[in-house]
């Protein structure tokens, strides 16, 4: 691995250098169908937001993983936000698919944003992080095919997914079960992430109010 941080920290310095302002990497790891984090992914997260990687997002596991905060070691005021795993999109790993799927958890993903913000000084900070739970509908079209539907469920509306994607009962209480277990996986991590975020930048916007006052 040593090989691999070497060669990020120079692709990162070469960024930083064409005048790159923030990074976020996007990486393939870990096991499948586990619904946290292993070792070997907090050890990489750490490693990486201890290069100054400002947000990671994990894939591979094809079911969401848990959002962390992390401060890097070489400079405690540097965070990096990590969601270990996006979940799954188009996909046939669904119960009933494969004896290796035991969880739901496989029809499950995760629209994740992140908003970054750039002062007249030219400093720029990530500010926000946002995540909306997906779920896969797959089912039987008018022509008999196999349709797959990436579902967005943003609870603003939930009382409205049933119109909106033409939903039955049941389907609409998938959405319900789906939603449900990603934000019980996720939630907890992106209000902490969110609630640093908006403490700094309160205290960052007080200082350069206080700088023309």
């Amino acid at each position: 691995l040593e090989s691999f941080y070497t060669e990020l920290d120079r692709y990162l310095k070469e960024m930083k250098q064409a005048g790159a302002e923030a990074t976020i990497l996007f990486i393939h790891w870990c096991v499948e169908y586990i619904l946290e984090e292993n070792q070997t992914q907090n050890d990489m997260a750490q490693k990486l937001c201890d290069l100054g990687i400002d947000v990671i997002i994990g894939g591979h596991p094809h079911v969401v993983q848990p959002v962390e905060l992390l401060t890097s070691t070489e400079n405690p005021e540097h965070k990096t936000v990590c969601l270990y795993s996006l979940g799954n999109a188009v996909s046939n790993q669904r119960l009933g698919f494969s004896d290796a799927i035991k969880t739901p958890h496989t029809e499950d993903g995760i629209l994740f944003t992140v908003t970054f913000e750039e002062y007249s000084d030219g400093s720029v900070y990530l500010s926000e992080v946002q995540g909306i739970p997906t779920w896969v509908n797959k089912h039987r079209n008018e022509n008999g095919k196999d349709e797959y539907n990436i579902l967005p469920l943003d609870d603003s509306c939930r009382t409205s997914w049933q119109e909106k994607y033409d939903l039955s009962d049941k389907t609409v209480k998938s959405c319900a079960d789906s939603f449900d277990r990603t934000m019980e996986i996720v939630g907890a991590g992106i209000a902490e992430s969110n609630e640093y975020l908006a403490q700094e930048k309160a205290e960052r916007e007080a200082y350069y109010l206080s700088l023309v006052s």
